[in-house]
């Protein structure tokens, strides 16, 4: 009987052993999505409005987006970008403080249009601030092109002188 206890305790002990695990290991995916880069940059044009005369009447000279500043955007390719702009205010108080005068203010209201990955101003498609447009997939990379016009609004009794302000254009994934 103690050969047969024996027997089985031995039997249990090397049983248990045979099964136990001393180590396990499971796998889970590792991902990571990496996203071009955004980048804006003025490749052409401006909003340069030359000499206006003034006249005593309101005037609203304007520059078509073809002949205005143009922007190329570059970022991951179909994703979505949005554009925001503002309306400028400009002012002559440089020019007011360099040579005399009365300081005054204008604004200019922008006209944006984009023609997707074309460099070239064909089939223009307006653009509203705020808007969300797809980068076009050229080689791997996204493309839009901008284009800015505008208009500016003199008034009848607009102070004279060089007037200027900055347009900002801003793009975000």
């Amino acid at each position: 009987m103690k050969r047969l206890i024996l027997s089985a305790v031995l039997l249990l002990f090397v049983g248990s052993t045979i099964y136990a695990q001393s180590s396990a290991s499971a796998t889970a995916t590792v991902l990571a999505q990496l996203k071009k880069g955004l980048s804006i940059s003025l490749v052409g044009g401006s909003l340069d409005f030359g000499e206006i005369i003034l006249n005593g009447s309101p005037q609203t000279p304007s520059i078509d987006p073809s002949a205005g500043a143009n922007f190329r955007v570059i970022g991951h390719p179909n994703k979505n970008v949005v554009i925001t702009f503002n309306n400028v205010t400009l002012d002559n108080n440089a020019w007011v403080g360099s040579n005399g005068g009365t300081n005054g203010t204008m604004v200019f209201t922008p006209s944006v249009k984009q023609t997707g990955s074309s460099s070239t101003y064909n089939s223009p498609v307006d653009v509203t601030s705020g808007n969300s447009i797809p980068l076009v997939n050229v080689s791997g990379d996204g493309y839009l092109y901008l284009w800015v016009g505008g208009s500016l609004s003199i008034a009848a009794n607009q102070p004279h002188g060089d007037y200027t302000g900055t347009f900002s254009i801003t793009v975000a994934y």
